[in-house]
């Protein structure tokens, strides 16, 4: 006949079980802290004062699409908080779409008046909350952020007066890093601007640019 464990066996047994199981738990938990400390992790750099140069194209117009080339000066303060203290885009060529033409000829009707724009200024605060890097087949890292700027902004149009227009602008961009200094963007602004009458414009810019960054400290 088998014997049963004794009272102080099974008592040992139980707690050596419940120690082991402990140092296991505490193994993982610190496991766990590893990588999340591991995942989230600061900026490989930190950017400084920035300069950028952009072609685009204003597209919604219905009778001009404008190209345009331009750039912007930008003072970051911190990673997720800067000061882009002047965007520009001057409109060096305006692409006729033939709608004047057609309601001319197939209607017969004359628009009174078709402003286009020359230039916009801007100083925007650019908030970014997205920063990342994606490996690319293991071999390489791409790093990228995303960044939204809002501001006040002044238009002038043309033909068949010049007039100044006021008013706020919002925008994304999106940056990705060649390296701690050079990065490339995707640029998006819509503008709402306003005359003295309260008319309102609305324009969207599209640009792409290329940014030099020097200043930061490089972590």
């Amino acid at each position: 006949m088998r014997r049963l464990p004794s009272p102080r066996t099974a008592l040992l047994v139980l707690a050596t079980a419940t120690l082991l199981g402990s140092t296991v738990y505490a193994q993982d938990d610190i496991d766990e802290e590893k990588v999340a400390a591991y995942a989230v992790q600061s900026r490989v750099f930190r950017l400084g004062g920035e300069l950028t140069v952009a072609a685009g194209i204003l597209p919604i117009n219905a009778f001009n699409k404008g190209l345009t080339v331009g750039g912007s000066f930008t003072y970051h303060m911190s990673n997720s908080w800067a000061w882009e203290v002047i965007h520009g885009a001057y409109v060096y060529k305006q692409l006729d779409t033939g709608l004047k033409t057609e309601l001319l000829e197939n209607f017969s009707v004359q628009p009174t008046e078709i402003s286009a724009l020359d230039f916009t200024l801007s100083s925007n605060l650019m908030l970014t909350p997205l920063y990342g890097k994606f490996a690319v087949f293991n071999r390489r890292l791409i790093h990228l952020d995303v960044s939204l700027p809002f501001g006040v902004a002044m238009a002038r149009y043309i033909n068949p007066h010049p007039a100044y227009w006021v008013g706020p602008d919002v925008g994304i961009i999106f940056r990705v890093f060649v390296s701690p200094h050079v990065s490339f963007c995707l640029d998006v602004r819509d503008y709402v601007f306003l005359n003295n009458y309260w008319d309102t414009r609305n324009e969207v810019h599209v640009a792409l640019g290329a940014a030099f960054a020097w200043g930061g400290d490089e972590r």
